[in-house]
């Protein structure tokens, strides 16, 4: 058995694993790995499930080619290889086997899974739940958020406490002055040694973190454990503040100076989540499998909770154009700037003010805008992805749900979109599931036509097969619907000449008339 080295525990910023910045991934990562759960983690498992990763586009590497006829068998030799120079990690040893852990070990302290070198992989309750599409993203890390501790089996640390809890009970603090977080501030917050919430009101009230260096002298008085600039000043607290802000607990407010606030619309749900009672013995921070089952054991009251919050936040189409129109005016947006900021998805240029906004979710909410734009006298838009009190997306759309929906009292319209460019994925994710939600829907299963936009940033054969054989089928059925995939391009093209119901006509009527 593999032995990693034990230090002495000091005090260390907040962290979290820096190469996952999108913690909306992590669902697809539960999902490959459950088809594992019950086995136990030697290193030939772990080599089926790194090769796994790099099938189905978790992982990827230029030396590594992936296409329809790729196995394990034909790749392993080759992730070995691509893998050899890692480092031993978490209790697993170097190489590939410590490659895993990597996509392990955030979901290890948030209580998703329980992953130890050689030992039996077990998947928690509420991760079931999220891979089975009972929960969506945010509602599992909601409730995971209030469970984890700083301290724990994963993190050799002095600091003992609840990170969330804390910022959350800083933020309602502020609020209630009508006061928000600076970013600066915010870089502060993840070096906090005790989580005594009014000591660091005080901090920050009394001292000025207008530079890096005010804030490298406070750490340095505080003999707290350093790192590159880089590294404490934005790597780390940008992945820690996208992990909470997929919690819906947060806005960001970007407009050159980014400020932190309390989502108003969460209030009430945090306050009680934060007074449901929940404390680790010192055994449970020590021994992994002790910290798994207590936060496996205890998720039901705080899921029970969210759930009955978000029953009552439902809002329909037509409130939902406020929204819309609220960035629209705030941003000063228009057709235009919508339009390039959707095209510049996927590249390395970006607008700031949306930096947070992981760029699957991204493309839902420029479309949705331009949409907006185009379409909003006209039609109610509901966008179905999560939302802060200004509008801003927090996290994609349910499982269950579609992505856009257009609608009057007659039609029905759905755009679903993806940046998924793999063949394999986009078939498996993109097909028969969006059909369903097109056709599926209680609430619109009367309106007639009904149309479908299917948008990704390249629409593979199979893809277009499948959407070309429903045209046909639902025809046969007797349901009036339009449906047409399209390129990224395509779609922005046609909304911005308001073309869309005529030009779903068209194409779906070519293929019925051959």
């Amino acid at each position: 058995m593999f032995k990693r080295r034990k230090v002495k525990s000091t005090y260390k910023q907040m962290a979290f694993e820096t190469a996952i910045r999108n913690p909306e991934r992590y669902k697809g990562i539960l999902t490959a790995v459950n088809n594992f759960k019950g086995r136990k983690l030697d290193d030939s498992c772990l080599l089926e499930i790194v090769c796994n990763f790099y099938i189905n586009g978790i992982v990827g590497s230029d030396e590594i080619k992936i296409d329809e006829q790729t196995t394990i068998e034909n790749i392993k030799d080759k992730v070995i290889d691509v893998n050899s120079t890692r480092r031993a990690d978490g209790g697993f040893p170097s190489g590939y086997q410590s490659r895993f852990w990597t996509y392990m070990r955030t979901l290890s302290e948030f209580g998703f899974v329980y992953a130890r070198y050689g030992e039996i992989l077990k998947i928690s309750e509420i991760a079931k739940k999220l891979i089975n599409n009972e929960i969506d993203e945010q509602q599992a890390f909601t409730v995971q958020s209030m469970l984890c501790n700083r301290k724990s089996p994963y993190r050799n640390i002095s600091n003992d406490y609840n990170y969330f809890r804390f910022i959350l009970e800083v933020l309602i603090n502020l609020h209630n002055k009508n006061k928000a977080l600076s970013f600066n501030q915010f870089i502060v917050s993840t070096f906090e040694k005790t989580g005594n919430v009014d000591e660091f009101i005080k901090l920050i009230d009394e001292r000025h973190f207008t530079s890096d260096d005010d804030i490298l002298l406070y750490i340095r008085e505080q003999e707290i454990s350093e790192r590159k600039i880089q590294t404490m000043f934005s790597d780390y607290p940008d992945v820690v503040l996208r992990l909470l802000r997929i919690t819906g607990f947060v806005t960001i407010e970007s407009r050159g100076i980014t400020f932190i606030r309390i989502n108003e619309e969460k209030i009430e749900l945090i306050k009680s989540l934060l007074n449901i009672e929940y404390v680790l013995s010192e055994q449970e921070k020590e021994n992994p499998i002790l910290y798994y089952n207590k936060i496996n054991n205890s998720f039901t009251p705080f899921l029970s909770l969210v759930k009955s919050h978000e029953d009552k936040d439902q809002i329909d189409g037509f409130e939902y154009l406020n929204k819309l129109e609220n960035i629209i005016v705030s941003y000063n947006m228009d057709a235009d700037k919508i339009s390039e900021n959707i095209m510049q998805i996927g590249t390395r240029i970006s607008a700031p003010e949306f930096k947070y906004i992981p760029e699957p979710l991204k493309l839902e909410f420029f479309i949705s805008l331009l949409i907006y734009v185009k379409h909003g006298k006209e039609y109610a838009i509901r966008p179905n992805y999560k939302t802060d009190s200004l509008g801003m997306p927090t996290s994609h759309a349910p499982g269950n749900k579609g992505d856009i929906e257009i609608y009057s009292k007659t039609i029905y319209w759905l755009i679903e979109v993806t940046l998924i460019r793999n063949k394999t994925q986009q078939i498996n994710s993109e097909t028969t599931s969006v059909i369903r939600h097109l056709l599926k829907s209680k609430e619109f299963e009367h309106h007639s036509p009904k149309y479908l936009s299917f948008v990704a940033p390249y629409i593979h054969y199979d893809t277009n097969t499948f959407y070309e054989f429903s045209i046909f089928k639902m025809n046969k059925e007797g349901e009036i619907a339009f449906i047409k995939p399209y390129t990224i391009k395509e779609f922005v093209e046609i909304t911005n000449n308001k073309m869309n119901f005529n030009d779903m006509q068209k194409y779906t009527e070519s293929y019925l008339t051959k």
